[in-house]
């Protein structure tokens, strides 16, 4: 006859014989019978669909937490209880399994945008309350961004379309020059969004939003884009494209040569470490880059936290002189550094996207600090943040840029942009307007300027 029990955990059908019957698949002696296992095919199907649940699980925590880079197929089977040669048998390589990652981000964010889209009063407001609810889509959505993973519905998951579609609405003309407008607005409040999820606790850091809620942080942002895919609608900014590749904007911290070992150890650790994260690279491998020994990175640096604090703060240099330009912060120079050259905005990025405390590794942010000073009074309580308040004037101009410097590969296939319409000029022209926000606000309110 055939009956059941539980066997490791799992359900299985036996046939019960008499004792001195076969003994393949001998479990044990009740009594005086043999208990003979016969997996069926059902149930075979569904262990195998458990294993593979709890594998995908397992890589989509890791790939999430240190990327693919930093993930070994063990470090996976470890974590979903099974063996390496198991997850290889179902996935084939770890190139199998990030692309089944992959899929499955793209599917879950398409759905979840969608679902946002056409029931959520306030779009903008719903994508990042519902993004603050899934910290290990957003880390594997940045890691898209940054080449880590190719999903194959990635970007077209983001459905940038209904930003656009709703900018072009706004706007009160129609025609070619309408429609580029429209079209830059569009891409820059989907770089604020998309730069806000990526850049949050930096921004936040930097511009001593902590004692702002993350709600009402995520309600002014989404004011904010709002208020960027309004502009469509007006005549200014004029967005009128203009020419930063001449000799008077410096180059990135990697164009010199190294001179010392330890020249040689920091541009090393810039380079690797916004290639691919602090999670995914050793002092061995900074060590090895740099052609030099291991051990002078303690004795030069202490450790790999200082290394990285040390490669930040070097790479964001060249950012410098364009934060503290004589005739003011210079917003043209700041965005076509940002965009071509500085290594900052992925160093920041990947430090973040790892799971590392931007503030144990960074104390100061001068950039950001300069654009606070310029106003007369920075709030520093808990009060709702809107955009009268220049911490989320000045996170907003900076989420804005650096979101276009991250997803704007991206984002220009998806509102069918080139770099002939002047991107980095827009975002320069948008973040002017972002930051004169509070002293409108407070001139509407009857504050005086």
């Amino acid at each position: 006859m055939s009956t059941g029990l539980q066997w490791r955990g799992q359900w299985v059908s036996c046939r019960v014989g008499p004792s001195g019957g076969p003994v393949t698949g001998l479990v044990g002696y009740q009594a005086s019978t043999l208990l003979i296992v016969t997996v069926t095919p059902r149930l075979r199907d569904q262990q195998r669909a458990a294993s593979e649940a709890a594998i995908l699980d397992a890589a989509w925590a890791r790939f999430a937490k240190t990327g693919p880079d930093g993930t070994s197929l063990r470090d996976v089977a470890s974590d979903a209880g099974c063996t390496h040669a198991l997850v290889a048998r179902y996935f084939g390589s770890k190139d199998g399994l990030v692309e089944v990652v992959g899929d499955r981000l793209a599917e879950r964010v398409n759905t979840t945008v969608g679902d946002v889209e056409s029931s959520a009063s306030d779009p903008l407001l719903g994508l990042l309350s519902a993004a603050r609810q899934h910290r290990s889509s957003v880390q594997l959505l940045v890691r898209c961004a940054l080449g880590d993973m190719q999903p194959t519905g990635f970007p077209a998951c983001l459905r940038a379309e209904w930003v656009l579609a709703a900018t072009q609405e706004s706007g009160a003309s129609s025609g070619a020059r309408a429609d580029r407008r429209a079209r830059l607005c569009a891409y820059a409040a989907s770089s604020l969004l998309l730069g806000w999820l990526t850049f949050e606790e930096f921004l936040v850091a930097a511009t001593r939003l902590g004692r702002v809620g993350p709600r009402r942080s995520d309600a002014a942002v989404a004011d904010a884009a709002g208020q960027l895919m309004a502009l469509a609608a007006g005549p200014e900014p004029k967005f009128v494209a203009r020419d930063r590749s001449g000799p008077g904007v410096p180059g990135g911290p990697l164009e010199s040569v190294p001179v010392t070992a330890r020249d040689a150890l920091l541009q090393s650790a810039i380079e690797l470490f916004a290639k691919l994260g602090p999670a995914s690279v050793s002092v061995r491998d900074v060590a090895r880059h740099a052609g030099v020994n291991q051990g002078l990175i303690y004795r030069h640096f202490g450790s790999k936290e200082a290394l990285l604090a040390e490669a930040i703060e070097q790479g964001s240099s060249d950012l410098f002189p364009a934060a503290r330009a004589a005739a003011g912060f210079d917003f043209d120079a700041m965005s076509q550094l940002m965009h071509h050259g500085s290594t900052a905005p992925r160093l920041i990025a990947r430090t973040l996207v790892d799971d590392i405390d931007i503030s144990t590794v960074r104390g100061e942010f001068p950039v950001l600090r300069r654009l606070l000073d310029g106003f007369g009074h920075v709030p520093t309580g808990s009060r709702p943040g809107d955009l009268s308040d220049p911490r989320i004037a000045v996170a907003t101009a900076a989420g804005m840029a650096l979101g276009s410097v991250i997803w704007g590969g991206h984002l220009r296939r998806a509102f069918g942009l080139t770099r002939d319409d002047g991107i980095e000029a827009a975002i320069a022209d948008l973040a002017r307007v972002v930051v004169g926000w509070p002293a409108q606000t407070a001139v509407s309110r009857g504050a005086g300027p």
